[in-house]
């Protein structure tokens, strides 16, 4: 009888737990996120234990009586879409848990393929299915090491519905894969809890956990709901104060995973800080700026006396020489690997982070360069210049491959849309263009300012796109009507930068040293509503001043200011 109650108890704990995992599955299907592959592959065990032996339900062997057999190339790719086509028509709740057979049934199938000898399809099936598993660090690692091995066992556990669900589908003679594979070296165990309702106290038990777990579920749906009605929080802000010496800064970056940190200077140099070498700032750096809630981190600079690299006493910072006049933008690709920055000098140049030397040379503007961006893609970067054109380039070509001309005075911004295919760019003329990024046309033209706009983002979800500049406002665009939705006002002089902190959150900072933090809407409100969008402030003192603003982690900002 203990061990009845204990099996019982276990079945009960494991059922709980699995009916959560389903509703918050569902809850990120919903809203197209990949987390549930996370929630899923936890779930693949390698071995089974002799409890688990003794409280499984495993197939009849008369179902599973399909005998090894030859299996061509194109058999594999017919069973296995079939199968996938199958899982993908269920409805959410028996699709999160029949999902799981997929990986089991792909590693199945290549087996046997190289077994028979057909080495070359099996490389093919593998190939062409595998980024069904691969975007999960895990399933890859599992891959290879199954490949490898002659024999491996999956327990797949299912609640009541999924069991019979797939029970029905194995049980049809035109579905034989999986027959197949309960049949063969990868062994498939389908665990159902058994109840059996002759005893009172089990069939007691069961309602109280049914009862259990809808509130537990319906508790979890409500939270979830609650959050996502929240407004958004102001963002965590951290500070990198650079101490320049007699140079000064004119641009800055960061790496997209905050390893590094990238500085223009007006002498035509640029440094590239190792943030794990960095130095503990003294109490004096922190005490330069009066920013509220932000972490400030002093970064040192050698002096200006000389352009050599003595640089032993801060082994933080390299320093990379190559342009003759002042740089305006540095940029880290997508992979971290390069650096990019343009210059007064007309031209663009990209460093190799692992050995801080230029290793390309892009020139084609005329005039000097004010601007650039990466696509997030990593296979185009965009360049603005004074000579009133953008510029499409590609990394392993020197010359442009689009030339965007329409502007009628200086292009001072550039950024790329989430999917690659358009950019946007602001101008001296007070209008922002859109761009095609194929076949290098205008798309769109959006009038609005008073002055040259100076920066341009583009939202997470690419239908909204901010722009600022010099007429102190914050315009934001709906991409699809080409209208203005928002205008803010708070800032007291020039604007020169944006970064979208998520879809609906938006970073904003000016010459007067005022960082802004919006929400932003993606429907417009009247005039008398805007001072309510305004998440946060932060100020940073003279003579600090701001240089760079950008998203880090876990949507922080991260600010690089120069106190020369």
């Amino acid at each position: 009888m203990e061990q009845t109650s204990s099996i019982l108890g276990g079945n009960m704990k494991r059922s709980k737990y699995e009916s959560i995992i389903n509703a918050a599955g569902r809850h990120l299907l919903k809203r197209n996120c990949t987390d549930s592959d996370i929630l899923k592959k936890n779930k693949l065990k390698l071995k089974q234990t002799t409890e688990q032996f003794e409280n499984s339900s495993v197939w009849s062997q008369k179902i599973i009586s399909v005998q090894n057999s030859s299996l061509s190339e194109q058999e594999a790719d017919l069973q296995f879409s079939k199968l996938k086509a199958w899982v993908e028509s269920l409805d959410d709740g028996a699709r999160i848990e029949i999902d799981e057979i997929l990986f089991p049934a792909f590693i199945s199938l290549y087996r046997k393929l190289n077994v028979s000898g057909n080495t070359s399809g099996a490389r093919g099936f593998y190939a062409r299915n595998q980024s069904n598993f691969f975007k999960v660090p895990e399933l890859r690692k599992m891959a290879e090491r199954f490949c490898s091995e002659n024999t491996s066992h999956f327990i797949l556990e299912l609640s009541q519905e999924p069991y019979e669900i797939l029970h029905s589908y194995i049980g049809s003679n035109e579905h034989p894969l999986l027959q197949q594979l309960l049949n063969t070296t990868l062994e498939i165990s389908i665990i159902k809890t058994k109840i059996d309702s002759s005893d009172p106290s089990q069939a007691i038990s069961k309602s109280h956990e049914d009862s259990s777990n809808m509130e537990e579920v319906q508790d979890l749906m409500a939270a979830i709901s609650r959050l996502d009605e929240l407004p958004p929080t102001a963002p965590l802000l951290k500070l990198y104060s650079i101490d320049t010496g007699q140079r000064r800064m004119s641009a800055a970056s960061a790496s997209p995973c905050q390893g590094y940190l990238s500085c223009g200077f007006q002498d035509s140099s640029v440094a590239i800080w190792d943030v794990k070498e960095l130095r503990s700032p003294s109490l004096s750096d922190v005490s330069r700026s009066n920013l509220s809630e932000s972490c400030a981190i002093g970064l040192y600079h050698p002096v200006a006396s000389t352009l050599t690299f003595p640089l032993e006493s801060d082994s933080s910072v390299s320093i990379c020489l190559g342009h003759t006049g002042a740089v305006y933008a540095t940029q880290f690709t997508p992979n971290n690997t390069y650096m990019l920055s343009c210059s007064d000098d007309t031209t663009l140049r990209l460093w190799d982070m692992s050995s801080m030397e230029n290793a390309v040379v892009y020139r084609g503007h005329t005039y000097p360069v004010w601007a650039m961006d990466v696509s997030q893609q990593g296979q185009y970067f965009a360049s603005a210049s004074q000579d009133r054109t953008a510029k499409i380039w590609m990394f392993d070509r020197t010359f442009p491959l689009r030339i965007l001309a329409g502007h009628t005075a200086d292009v001072d911004c550039v950024t790329f849309h989430p999917n690659g295919l358009y950019l946007a760019t602001g101008s001296a003329d007070s209008s922002v263009r859109m761009w095609h990024v194929a076949e290098g046309k205008t798309v769109r033209i959006l009038v609005g300012h008073r002055g040259t706009v100076l920066a341009v983002a583009f939202s997470p979800c690419g239908k909204l796109l901010a722009s600022a500049g010099e007429d102190h406002r914050v315009k934001i665009w709906d991409v699809a009507a080409g209208s203005i939705l928002h205008d803010y006002a708070g800032h007291h002089d020039v604007i020169h930068g944006l970064v979208w902190i998520s879809e609906n959150v938006l970073g904003s900072y000016s010459a007067d040293g005022n960082i802004r933090v919006w929400n932003v809407t993606q429907h417009s409100f009247p005039p008398s509503q805007q001072s309510q969008q305004e998440l946060a402030s932060y100020s940073v003192s003279a003579p600090t001043k701001i240089v760079h603003l950008g998203r880090g982690n876990q949507s922080t900002l991260v600010c690089i200011a120069a106190s020369d």
